[in-house]
């Protein structure tokens, strides 16, 4: 399963990963690149929200790298590789679902 760019849009990020947990079969793996600015972008946070408000941007919801590979694992999930640049609020991690669950 591929996603790219969308947990942080989403209001239940864990139910999302739950889901794609469940349907993968054992050793599928889940791979996903999202935004992960929890403590960054202050000066950007009160547009996103003004813009949310008024119909014109999606509703962003911030979290933390850690945050990110903690909600992987509470789902079961064995992260095989993490990758953030230095320069960038981006993760991009490769998650497997164990082969015996």
């Amino acid at each position: 399963v591929l996603g790219l760019s969308i947990l942080h849009l989403l209001d239940d990020k864990e139910a999302v990963i739950d889901k794609v947990f469940k349907m993968l079969k054992p050793g599928g793996v889940f791979v996903s690149s999202t935004l992960c600015a929890r403590g960054r972008m202050k000066m950007i946070r009160p547009f996103l929200v003004i813009g949310h408000f008024f119909g014109l941007l999606p509703k962003v919801h911030f979290f933390s790298a850690s945050q990110f590979q903690l909600s992987l694992t509470d789902a079961g999930f064995r992260l095989d590789h993490i990758w953030q640049p230095e320069k960038s609020d981006a993760a991009f991690i490769v998650a497997r679902k164990p082969a015996r669950v």
